[in-house]
C-alpha cells in the first residue's frame, strides 16, 4: 500500500496484518510438487496463498522429471510467469545455469558466477524501467558442498520497517534515487531507479548494497543508508535456507543474499534461473 496515498489507519492496518503474518519457517512456505510440468489444482492454491502473502514460496520436486529444464519452463507458465528476461547467459528461452566459471570466461567476473558472496540485492536493479525483473524462478540441480546459504527478506516488509522509523519514505522514490552508469562493456546506457515504487498498485523494490558504480541523489542518500541499515539489521525478518537438489523458491523479486560456498569434490553447484517480466499469479 502506498502510504503518500492512502489514509494512514488504512495503511497501518495492511502493515500490522504483513507483519503479524509473518514467518520465517520453511515448513511454513514450501510446497511439496509431484510434477512441476502439471501442477495441481492444491498445489497451485497452496503456492498462491504463500506467495500472497510473503512474496515467496519454496518448492521440492518430488521426483525427477526426465527434462528439468523444461518442467521448470512449464512450471512457471502454469502461475503466470512468462516474458523472461533473454541475455547473453541464457537460453533462447531465457533459462540461465548459475555456476562457477572458469577465471578465463568473461562471466567469471560477474559474482553470481563464482563462489563469492552475493550481498543483498533484488534482480534487476541496473534495469531499465521498460524491462523490471517482476519475479524468478531459483531451482538447485546440484547443491554445494558447505556454505551457499541464501537469505530472503521480503521487499514489503523492509518498506513497512522504513515507514516505522522514518517518515521520508518519498526520497526513496525519486525516479533517480540512485543511478547506474553507463558500462561501455555492455553497451548498457546509465539508468535511474528508484528503490520503490508501484507497478499495477503492487509495491516494487529496485535495490542493491553495491558500493561501487552506482551514484545515490543527494537527497536520497542519507534515507538509502538508514534502509541498508534495516535491511542487515532485521534478523528476526530474514528467511534464511541452504537448497538441496530438488528444491527451488518463486518470488516476486524479495531482497536476497547468498553466503560464500564450497563445491562438492568434481561437482559444480548448479542452479537454474527464470527471470520473469510479470509477478506470480495463479
Amino acid at each position: 500500500m502506498n502510504i503518500l496515498e492512502i489514509p494512514r489507519n488504512d495503511y497501518k492496518l495492511w502493515a500490522d496484518k504483513k507483519l503479524e503474518r509473518f514467518s520465517n519457517k520453511i515448513d511454513d512456505l514450501i510446497v511439496e510438487i509431484n510434477n512441476p510440468s502439471s501442477l495441481t489444482k492444491p498445489e497451485k492454491t497452496y503456492m498462491s496463498n504463500i506467495i500472497n502473502q510473503h512474496n515467496i514460496v519454496f518448492f521440492q520436486i518430488d521426483k525427477e522429471a526426465t527434462d528439468l529444464k523444461a518442467a521448470i519452463k512449464i512450471m512457471g507458465s502454469q502461475i503466470g510467469l512468462g516474458n523472461y528476461e533473454i541475455d547473453s547467459k541464457s537460453d533462447d528461452d531465457g533459462l540461465t545455469e548459475i555456476k562457477i566459471h572458469s577465471k578465463h570466461q568473461s562471466n567469471a567476473e560477474y559474482i553470481p558466477y563464482t563462489n563469492k558472496k552475493l550481498n543483498w540485492h533484488t534482480d534487476g536493479y541496473y534495469n531499465n524501467n521498460e524491462n523490471l525483473i517482476l519475479s524468478w524462478i531459483l531451482f538447485c540441480r546440484t547443491q554445494s558442498e558447505s556454505g551457499g546459504m541464501n537469505k530472503y527478506m521480503d521487499h514489503e516488509i523492509a518498506y513497512i520497517l522504513f515507514n516505522e522509523a522514518y517518515n521520508n519514505i518519498s526520497d526513496l522514490m525519486l525516479h533517480n534515487t540512485y543511478t547506474i552508469p553507463e558500462n561501455t562493456h555492455t553497451q548498457r546506457k546509465a539508468v535511474d531507479s528508484p528503490i520503490f515504487s508501484f507497478i499495477n498498485g503492487k509495491l516494487h523494490m529496485k535495490f542493491t548494497m553495491r558500493e561501487k558504480n552506482i551514484l545515490w541523489n543527494d537527497k536520497s542518500q542519507k534515507a538509502a543508508s538508514n534502509l541498508k541499515n534495516i535491511v542487515n539489521n532485521s534478523d528476526e525478518y530474514h528467511i534464511t535456507h541452504k537448497f538441496t537438489e530438488g528444491q527451488g523458491v518463486i518470488t516476486n523479486n524479495v531482497i536476497h543474499m547468498r553466503t560464500p560456498f564450497t563445491n562438492l569434490e568434481k561437482k559444480n553447484r548448479l542452479l537454474y534461473r527464470l527471470r520473469s517480466k510479470k509477478r506470480m499469479e495463479v
